[in-house]
């Protein structure tokens, strides 16, 4: 199983490429795509119930997507 960290660095990916598609479809895709990343990144930290979680690389946690 992918850990947390994973999930969090293929958020990263997706909000990166976003910042630099032009296309505006493709972009909204790409934060949906961050979006459910991230959703899933805590929702594995959540469901480990590890109050000492490590926190998200680079403040992408709780970052507004779209």
């Amino acid at each position: 199983m992918a850990s947390a960290d994973e999930y969090y660095a293929y958020v990263e990916q997706c909000i990166a490429l976003a910042a630099k598609e032009l296309h505006p479809g493709d972009r909204a895709r790409l934060l949906q795509m961050a979006k459910a990343w991230r959703d899933l990144a805590e929702k594995l930290e959540a469901s480990q119930n590890n109050p000492a979680a490590k926190p998200a690389p680079s403040g992408v946690r709780g970052t507004k997507l779209g």
